[in-house]
């Protein structure tokens, strides 16, 4: 039982991980999936009788590791089995999690949660479901409510740890008064200040009939939970509220990335560049590596929204997506770089840089700080070849956490160039550029 781990592409010679994030629009480890228009974000529903009554007195443990006794639906065709509803109240020294789930999946997933039953000293001392002082929200022009910088925020730092309050397993088949049923349930069992802040969700209609699942579905990322099929592992997508982080808007150039802790269960987002004070914090809905047309069709398609941040406003696609198509040429020439016919050089490395800096893409500058890092040791200079790994290792750390698979293999590089694979490979050999690093 585990959280989903993105995938690796395999190098001949060594993976190289963050190399799997093209220009191409690969989508990376909690994509936002259901996201709230922001024009609708004052939908709030702090006040609203919705009917859910309080179980804070009820604290039955006849159902352990549950809190409550499982309510499930009958069989479901689709998938061969129920979907029920199961609360720890205790988890994560009380904010609780309700998982709206098959038996299979929740069996799997009560072992990573008593894995997960850290005493208040740990997640005092990770900081997990701690106010970081770092936010506040605060309605933004056109955006409805959003969330904007307390105090300067430098690259790197965490902004929000926080662990989910429910998690639903993402499917279609189920009536709208069927799941509006079941996840009332969810919400009813959590604690009170969870279970408040989810009901202060903003909504994506006014249609209070459907609120439960409303909030799910424009407040949601992505979590896969695995499941044995037969003697293999599969994976299922089920969608994720975390209310504190669900505050941030959109933006095709964020400020801010976002990754899952599996070891934790905690969804972390951090800075990418550094935040003014009061400036809005941001996050992208969807790839930002795609081409704008993809980007505003999935934008408004599941949030209703149409993006008007300066990188959707350049102009035509053609004129939006030209540093994108400039991107892409260099990744492909990068990626032949042993080739010794080829004429991949620092320089291109270089570039690919500037172009993913002056686009505001800094959260997804790994793939070419790793390429720029190859580089430097093809032609043989060590200093340049140990800046870039490092500035690799922070990039991949940042985007996809730090138990990421190609970590080693970077820091194998940075402790010792002249050891790697591809140190001087390229050297008196092919279309040679002097390292300017050394």
């Amino acid at each position: 039982m585990a959280l989903k781990k993105t995938r690796a592409l395999t190098h001949s010679f060594v993976s190289l991980f963050c190399l799997s994030l093209l220009v191409t629009g690969a989508h990376f480890e909690g994509d936002a999936i259901h996201r709230i228009s922001p024009d609708q974000q004052l939908h709030l529903r702090g006040n609203l009788d919705i009917g859910l009554a309080s179980n804070d007195t009820i604290s039955p443990s006849a159902f352990a590791p549950w809190s409550y006794e499982p309510a499930c639906t009958s069989k479901v065709g689709q998938i061969d089995s129920e979907l029920c509803v199961y609360t720890d109240r205790h988890f994560s020294n009380g904010r609780g999690i309700s998982i709206f789930t098959t038996p299979e999946i929740a069996e799997g997933f009560a072992t990573v949660l008593a894995s997960l039953q850290h005493p208040s000293s740990v997640l005092d001392t990770l900081g997990i479901n701690s106010f970081t002082g770092a936010w506040y929200t605060h309605p933004v022009p056109r955006k409805g409510i959003g969330m904007l910088a307390k105090r300067d925020i430098q690259s790197g730092d965490t902004i929000t740890a926080y662990t989910p309050v429910l998690l639903a397993y993402k499917e279609r088949f189920l009536s709208k008064a069927q799941r509006e049923k079941f996840l009332r349930l969810a919400v009813t069992q959590l604690p009170g200040p969870s279970r408040e802040s989810y009901l202060k969700l903003a909504t994506l209609s006014n249609d209070s009939s459907i609120l439960a699942q409303d909030i799910a579905s424009a407040n949601s990322f992505e979590t896969r939970l695995g499941e044995q099929k037969g003697a293999a592992e599969a994976t299922v997508p089920h969608l994720t509220i975390i209310p504190e982080s669900s505050r941030m808007n959109h933006d095709c150039a964020p400020n801010a990335i976002f990754h899952v802790n599996s070891s934790t269960l905690t969804h972390v987002v951090r800075a990418v560049r550094p935040i003014p004070k009061d400036q809005e914090i941001t996050i992208a809905y969807t790839s930002p590596l795609d081409p704008r047309a993809t980007r505003q069709k999935y934008l408004s398609d599941a949030f209703h929204f149409t993006c008007t941040c300066p990188r959707c406003l350049r102009g035509a696609d053609a004129d939006a997506d030209a540093v994108l198509a400039e991107m892409a040429v260099l990744q492909r020439t990068l990626s032949a770089w042993s080739d010794p016919s080829s004429d991949a050089s620092v320089k291109h490395a270089e570039h690919l840089i500037r172009l993913h800096r002056e686009e505001g893409l800094d959260g997804y500058l790994d793939p070419a700080y790793c390429y720029a890092a190859l580089m430097y040791s093809a032609v043989g200079s060590a200093r340049g070849a140990r800046k870039y790994a490092e500035l690799a290792i922070k990039a991949i750390e940042l985007r996809l956490g730090a138990g990421a698979p190609d970590l080693p293999a970077w820091r194998d590089m940075l402790d010792n160039p002249t050891k790697h694979w591809s140190w001087m490979v390229r050297k008196g050999g092919g279309k040679v550029v002097t390292a300017t690093n050394e």
